[in-house]
């Protein structure tokens, strides 16, 4: 029996929505799913995660261990290779013994895999883009599959103006599509004024300004061009340290480009942080050097923080960021650019930061987690009323 209501709006049985995720780390769409599940009516839904994983690949990633804490239903999918056909088998096992009433997918796989499950077994799935990523032959292939795919889903959200133009533009209907933003947990993101964590994470004080970049150290987010950028910064006479946060495929590419510029006193990798708002109370300028992106949660909670922002004008980023208002905007892909952005700001720090206090403000109206949650599960229902 699906999930539904009487006539009085009581549950008969909250809808259960199983959530599809194929990642390692938490990252910006994990933290989302986890958020979801403790910001949902738990009187009307219930969440579970499926998470993907290699045929003795260990339970215990940083996204598995969050979603632990969070006490979130948890089950892995094994495969021998990414794409294992049994995966399937398993996904439509688990949406029958749990009921579940909607499959809900969030990368290039969960939608193959989903999308392959409902033709055996019926059930609505519906899943949240959050950009494509084409970083070699092999993802640019699996991303025109998805753009086949996503349009025979039952509901696509796009979690940024410009994604929703994407998706329009490869065929699904208007009808079946939903933009939602990104959003964070306001109240989370609040300045202590405790200081020496970065120190104590690097292991040693570092000069500042402090210059940062949260996110997945790979090549879609540009870090080689920041690195770049900060060591003409460096030879233009200017002091400052660069703190790249986060972990990834590039990270051994990144070290060597760092070794090879002189900049080992300059440029640190503490590597994941799991919570960056204490960190963030230490950095004076967040850069995000993407060459794609959905709609950067790093912009969000740097904003939120008050920390001011320099991105490049790239996806749904300046639906974030306002060149001029809330920050400031440059080109991808040129370290020039990034420069220039890092030294207007050292040179004028009190109106960058006037920025962030107007982008602040701008998060807060715009970006709330409850709000968000309220229109996902306004999707969810409508989804269940089309079957009624």
């Amino acid at each position: 029996m699906r999930g539904q209501y009487d006539s009085t709006d009581e549950v008969i049985r909250p809808l259960t929505i199983l959530h599809l995720r194929d990642t390692h780390e938490i990252g910006g769409p994990g933290k989302t799913i986890l958020e979801t599940h403790r910001a949902i009516d738990r009187r009307r839904f219930q969440l579970h995660l499926g998470v993907f994983l290699r045929h003795g690949e260990p339970e215990d990633s940083p996204f598995i261990a969050e979603a632990r804490r969070f006490d979130m239903p948890l089950h892995f999918i094994r495969g021998r290779h990414a794409y294992d056909f049994r995966m399937i088998r398993q996904v439509l096992d688990l949406v029958k013994a749990c009921q579940i009433d909607i499959v809900h997918a969030h990368e290039v796989k969960s939608d193959v895999i989903a999308y392959l499950m409902a033709r055996f077994h019926p059930v609505p799935i519906v899943t949240t883009l959050h950009g494509w990523i084409g970083n070699d032959l092999k993802h640019r292939l699996f991303v025109k599959l998805d753009k086949r795919v996503v349009r025979k889903f039952d509901r696509v959200i796009a979690v940024s103006r410009q994604i929703e133009r994407e998706l329009l533009d490869v065929g699904v209907p208007r009808a079946k599509l939903h933009m939602l933003h990104n959003a964070i947990v306001l109240e989370r993101y609040q300045r202590t004024g405790r200081r020496g964590l970065l120190a104590e994470i690097i292991g040693c004080p570092i000069d500042g300004p402090v210059i940062a970049s949260l996110g997945r150290l790979s090549a879609e987010k540009g870090h080689a061009n920041l690195i770049d950028a900060m060591d003409r910064v460096i030879r233009r006479g200017h002091k400052g340290s660069l703190v790249l946060i986060g972990d990834g495929p590039e990270r051994p590419k990144l070290m060597q480009q760092i070794e090879m510029l002189g900049l080992q006193k300059v440029v640190h990798m503490p590597g994941y942080i799991q919570e960056p708002q204490r960190l963030l109370e230490e950095i004076d300028l967040i850069v995000l050097p993407s060459h794609t992106e959905g709609l950067p949660n790093a912009a969000l909670e740097a904003l939120l923080m008050e920390v001011p922002v320099l991105a490049t004008e790239v996806g749904g980023t300046p639906e974030v960021i306002t060149d001029g208002e809330t920050g400031r905007l440059v080109p991808a892909r040129s370290p020039e650019k990034l420069a220039e952005g890092i030294q207007e700001f050292l040179a004028s720090p009190e109106s960058w930061k006037r920025m962030a206090s107007r982008g602040k403000d701008m998060v807060k109206m715009n970006f709330d987690f409850r709000a968000r949650t309220r229109k996902l599960e306004a999707i969810y229902d409508d989804m269940m009323r089309e079957l009624a």
